[in-house]
């Protein structure tokens, strides 16, 4: 594989090597800026990633702004339902559309020129466009005309985007994890709560951390009463998918004791958890009776966002007779969030030391890790091209 000035000719061997004997990614990963502003191009442009939550655009008009990979985005719902992702500027003089959300729109007005979008992006007029009282009220049809949209695709409550649109398709990006959680009817669920965190850590850290549970007993002491690392799985991985699991032996409140289960779920799921990774950062954890996302946005080399969404099965979400079981999962999620940011902003810290610089790793909990590195290495790959 080839090298760059963050990965030295040796780095792919070390990361390909049996676990034991290998590392993960150098310091320079999480720390440089420049290898930041790299890894937006590279990661986040050229592969799916989350964009926003379906039920903040609930209703035909709504639009909203986000940003993804540095990018200013803007999603919109029309009347046929389909939300859709475009470049969030207008295509006469680069002025940004929209700011902040908004509802009930009809179309979508450049405040520079007023220029006037449909919400499926296309042209519909240019005042003044050839002289005063000249108006251009029937643009021809030309896609150059149109706002740039983006490769956008809806997956329940979640919105993914693949801004240079040679991903591939996303039926392709999703499959893994859909025939691994065939047995559970996400339909059944509606969000029950959001947390959210700011972390003085890269954002890899975060997700390396979610989908290595060897941390667990040092860690989260409640987490580790609950299921011991003699019953937990090691985790693994298959192409951009990352995995883990355990089987419970009994249940609890912090784990949601009460709440309802998917319907029709299948015996040996209702004592199993199991937690994935979509690289290269949505991650989710999946429970008999509740889905969490976690979602880590990239701030900085050194900062990062994260965002835990909780679903729950049909009134689990929302019901009065199930208030104080869902509030207690959720100040579970919260506390050990919590445990994991002190840890995550160490290891951030550590990142800063010349006597750290890959790790020396564990041959049972770490090939994961090791994973991952390759994942970002092949990505980053084309820097050095």
């Amino acid at each position: 594989m080839n090298s760059n000035q963050w990965f030295d000719s040796t780095l792919w061997d070390r990361l390909s090597a049996p676990t034991a004997e290998g590392s993960t990614l150098p310091n320079a990963a999480y720390v440089d800026p420049d290898f930041f502003a790299a890894e937006r191009d590279c990661v986040f442009k050229r592969h799916w990633v989350f964009a926003e939550f379906a039920h903040l655009l609930a209703e035909p008009g709504s639009v909203r702004p986000v940003e993804v990979a540095g990018q200013s985005l803007l999603l919109t719902k029309d009347t046929d339902g389909v939300i859709r992702a475009f470049h969030n500027v207008c295509i006469h003089r680069g002025a940004v559309l929209i700011e902040e959300p908004r509802s009930d729109c009809r179309n979508i007005v450049c405040p520079n020129h007023s220029w006037s979008y449909s919400l499926k992006g296309k042209l519909l007029a240019r005042p003044h466009f050839f002289g005063g009282d000249q108006h251009d009220t029937k643009p021809a049809e030309c896609t150059s005309n149109n706002l740039v949209e983006i490769a956008c695709h809806t997956w329940h409550d979640w919105v993914f985007v693949n801004i240079s649109g040679d991903a591939g398709p996303f039926s392709s990006y999703i499959a893994p994890v859909l025939e691994k959680i065939a047995d559970y009817n996400l339909d059944s669920l509606r969000l029950g709560g959001t947390l959210s965190f700011d972390i003085e850590a890269n954002w890899k850290l975060a997700v390396e951390n979610f989908i290595e549970p060897y941390h667990v007993f040092s860690c989260h002491p409640w987490l580790h009463s609950f299921v011991t690392m003699a019953e937990r799985d090691a985790p693994t991985f298959e192409d951009h998918i990352l995995l883990c699991g355990y089987t419970f032996q009994r249940t609890d409140p912090a784990r949601g004791e009460g709440l309802p289960y998917f319907p029709g779920l299948p015996e040996h799921k209702k004592n199993r958890g199991d937690w994935f990774v979509l690289f290269p950062n949505f991650a989710f954890e999946i429970f008999p009776d509740q889905l969490a996302t976690l979602v880590t946005t990239p701030i900085s080399a050194q900062s990062s966002r994260e965002t835990i969404s909780l679903y729950f099965v049909g009134e689990g979400a929302d019901g009065e007779q199930f208030r104080a079981a869902r509030d207690t999962v959720i100040k579970n999620w919260h506390d050990l969030n919590l445990e994991d940011i002190g840890i995550l902003e160490r290891m951030q810290r550590g990142r800063l030391s010349d006597g750290f610089n890959g790790g020396v790793l564990s041959p049972y909990w770490d090939p994961v890790q090791q994973h991952f590195a390759r994942l970002i290495y092949k990505a980053m790959a084309s820097t050095s091209q």
